[in-house]
């Protein structure tokens, strides 16, 4: 895809893959001036400041040294978007019965599996969001790694039991010795739970208040037993506002946990939607993001092929829940530049964006847009030099 260095185009072809009668997929041909459309506007939004798009993408390090913690419904490793950077996977979710597929496979945090296409969906989510955060071709920051931590199952159904499970999962795999050293990592949440499924009762659920306390605790640090430290390992945290469809309210407000925590807790940043004609998504829920970004027809991996993706046909993929791993690319190249940055001073960078879409108002994040290159001038004082790029604590 490299049009110039670190500078690609996001003017890329696609090729239709038929997978039955009733469904298909997609391949990426490639990318250049031989292509027409701007199948990567997502890319070509988030580096520059100005209405109208370039069709080209500033790559730069790309999040090299900068992990991310990927709570979905796992992640296809092998797929050509990761290059061997899924670096570690953990099911969390095979308790679940409601909504679980009968599809077998070792290890579905690394290998999700459907039995049908009705699943694909829900068994895919988890792949494509981590393809927009660090995919070598669709990815914000293509040089990240990522960890697979999945908390929900391919009808993409989650309660607070396997999040908090999950987050006492990225907690160990954040000390354990083979884990690359860092002092702030990143968590994408593209979805959100319930304490009870009305379908597979829980005699003793987990509170709400029990996960918001352990996401509290991970932003100000935790030592290896997840207790509070504040010189142990950081987490800033990256979810998706939701979808009027089925995650907020009738009056599309964002209510459902944890995207109401957004304005709550500085380190945790609520993401909201837009189009690609500079508008805010109608489809997003709104009264709670802090930030904007790209969130309809999106081109991300999918796992019926290690090079599949969804495309034009299938409809591209819209929603907040693309949207939040633009962000979580973001974070993942701010920390590469900046590794000793704590989670609140993250999110200040990324919230420091001027209102520039067409139609801003206070309940769609008055306009802000995220920006690849937001720095905040308060805190470029603390860019670490090269030589110190990596701490090990």
């Amino acid at each position: 895809m490299a049009a110039d260095g670190d500078v690609v185009s996001t003017y890329c072809r696609e090729a239709e893959v038929p997978l039955d009668a009733l469904h298909s997929a997609a391949r990426l041909v490639g990318c250049g001036g031989d292509a027409r459309v701007d199948l990567l506007w997502d890319l070509d939004r988030i580096d520059q400041l100005a209405p109208s798009l370039d069709g080209l993408y500033h790559r730069g390090r790309g999040g090299m040294g900068a992990v991310v913690y990927v709570m979905d419904t796992g992640v296809l490793a092998s797929h050509v978007e990761f290059g061997g950077r899924v670096i570690a996977g953990f099911d969390e979710a095979s308790g679940l019965r409601a909504g679980r597929s009968s599809c077998s496979s070792p290890n579905k945090a690394l290998q999700p599996c459907i039995s049908n296409y009705n699943e694909l969906p829900g068994a895919s989510h988890g792949t494509s969001v981590a393809s927009i955060i660090a995919g070598r071709n669709v990815g914000v920051a293509p040089e990240a790694d990522i960890v697979s931590i999945r908390v929900m199952n391919e009808s993409a159904l989650a309660t607070t039991r396997t999040y908090l499970q999950g987050l006492r999962a990225i907690v160990r795999h954040a000390w354990a010795p083979t884990t690359p050293p860092f002092q702030t990592a990143v968590v994408n949440i593209s979805g959100w739970m319930l304490e009870r499924l009305a379908s597979e009762p829980d005699p003793s659920p987990v509170p709400f208040s029990s996960v918001e306390q352990m996401m509290r605790t991970m932003i100000g640090g935790v030592d290896a037993k997840g207790n509070p430290d504040p010189n142990g390992r950081r987490f800033v945290f990256v979810v998706a506002a939701n979808n009027i469809d089925n995650g907020c309210g009738p009056s599309g407000v964002v209510d459902r946990f944890p995207a109401t925590l957004g304005r709550k807790i500085d380190g945790l940043i609520t993401v909201g939607g837009m189009t690609a004609g500079n508008n805010w998504w109608p489809g997003s829920c709104h009264g709670g993001a802090e930030i904007l970004a790209p969130s309809e027809g999106i081109f991300s991996a999918s796992i019926t092929a290690n090079d599949h993706y969804r495309g034009l046909k299938p409809n591209l993929r819209s929603g907040t829940s693309f949207a939040a791993p633009i962000v979580s690319g973001i974070a993942a190249r701010i920390l590469s530049d900046n590794p000793l940055l704590t989670p609140q001073e993250v999110e200040k960078m990324i919230e420091s964006t001027p209102s520039r879409i067409a139609n801003p108002d206070t309940s769609h994040a008055a306009g802000r847009v995220v920006f690849v290159q937001t720095q905040a001038p308060a805190l470029a004082a603390r860019r670490v030099p090269p030589s110190q790029a990596r701490m090990a604590p």
